[in-house]
């Protein structure tokens, strides 16, 4: 029969897990490489990163030295909306917006 598990229950069954799990080996956590814990019975935890994530974390650093805001840029495309002289080629934009939503 299947029982409800209530709050009061929760930690005497994490206890309970805690205490019939095999016993790991130490956690390096300060700066030590992420696939470098070993177990009791001599595993090694390994974790590997994509490509793609490598990829990301790059971007993510180097953001804070881009401009967010191009301010000269708006500036130019706001004036040139307002004199009339600004042209717009959908399929250009149509076709830019595949290519970067294939691009993913």
């Amino acid at each position: 029969m299947i029982q409800p598990v209530r709050p009061q229950d929760a930690s005497g069954i994490y206890q309970r897990q805690v205490e019939q799990a095999p016993e790991a080996g130490p956690v390096r956590r300060s700066g030590g490489s992420a696939s470098g814990a070993t177990s009791a019975a001599g595993r090694r935890d390994q974790v590997n990163v994509s490509s793609r994530a490598q990829q990301l974390r790059r971007v993510m650093e180097t953001m804070p030295e881009v401009e967010e805001v191009r301010a000269d840029r708006i500036a130019e495309l706001r004036a040139r909306i307002e004199s009339g002289t600004y042209e717009l080629d959908a399929t250009q934009v149509a076709q830019r917006l595949l290519d970067d939503g294939l691009a993913l």
